[in-house]
């Protein structure tokens, strides 16, 4: 977030919010500040759910920036999003599958 910002704390945005501008699924259910609630009350699965979606949103919003940067070409960029779009659709994982189906 800071490089995104330019180290600037005024121009911060989310990860939900700048997931969700660049067309992917954002935070889906959950927020971080539903978590600790969520461990009292013993949903450690739901806890490990919502990590996995919030990589898989920081992963898809850092590939965005690299292309923007220069570092992926639209193709490489695209390659990515298919590589993790086949792991999910692999995946047996029912929030991994309600991710896929959010991005499209």
């Amino acid at each position: 977030m800071d490089k995104l910002a330019n180290y600037q704390p005024s121009a911060f945005a989310s990860l939900d919010e700048i997931a969700s501008m660049l067309g992917f699924p954002g935070k889906m259910g959950m927020s971080g500040s539903k978590v600790w609630d969520t461990y009292l009350e013993g949903g450690i699965q739901e806890i490990r759910d919502y990590c996995e979606t919030d990589v898989l949103n920081t992963f898809l919003v850092y590939l965005q920036f690299e292309m923007m940067r220069g570092h992926l070409t639209p193709e490489a960029y695209e390659q990515e999003c298919q590589k993790v779009r086949e792991f999910l659709g692999k995946s047996n994982k029912a929030h991994l599958k309600a991710f896929l189906e959010a991005w499209y």
